[in-house]
């Protein structure tokens, strides 16, 4: 690895903890969403969607969490070689990230609203409608909802990818920052 890489500091472990468990959640998101509307749910299909919504909203409040513990936590500056393009890159694809898994989970709760219908939260309680029934509008939130989740897809492929062209490429210590503490103390001193 070369010198630029023992510059990288690493990030706060709750801002690290939060960020593989929005991983996770997102995967679970679109697991379910994927279960539910292929057809091999069947007559558990509600309770799926159910599921699919309880995880989009702890997806939305992980991620109020994790923007408010960045006010005070620990993050690391990108290397100082790194163009300024890439860097205004990196910071903006962050930023819209951490916009749409805010978006994203909104859109889908007042789709939910819209048609009608209510949040069983992990099946615990229900969530109040915070609109009223319009199914024109729910149709629209719908489409919006299902927009965003291709984005996002997209910009969690583009994110993985940056992550994998510093460490494979740059050999910086971006990705080995935001690795778990004992995987990514092996990919600083690999």
């Amino acid at each position: 690895m070369d010198a630029r890489a023992g510059a990288q500091a690493v990030f706060d472990p709750v801002i690290r903890a939060c960020h593989w468990l929005t991983l996770l959640l997102i995967a679970a998101v679109f697991s379910a969403a994927w279960l539910a509307h292929s057809g091999l749910a069947g007559e558990w299909y509600q309770p799926v969607m159910q599921l699919h919504r309880s995880l989009g909203l702890s997806v939305m409040a992980l991620t109020i969490f994790r923007l408010a513990w960045r006010r005070r936590a620990r993050i690391p500056k990108l290397p100082d070689d790194l163009h300024p393009l890439q860097k205004v890159a990196a910071r903006g694809t962050e930023a819209l990230l951490y916009l749409l898994l805010l978006a994203q989970p909104l859109l889908g709760f007042l789709q939910t609203s819209a048609r009608g219908q209510q949040v069983d939260f992990y099946f615990l309680f229900h969530l109040p409608n915070v609109i009223g029934t319009d199914r024109p509008l729910a149709r629209q939130l719908h489409d919006l909802h299902a927009l965003t989740a291709n984005v996002l897809l997209i910009l969690i492929g583009l994110h993985a990818a940056a992550a994998l062209y510093h460490h494979f490429i740059r050999r910086d210590a971006v990705l080995a920052a935001m690795l778990p503490e004992r995987l990514g103390r092996a990919a600083r001193h690999q």
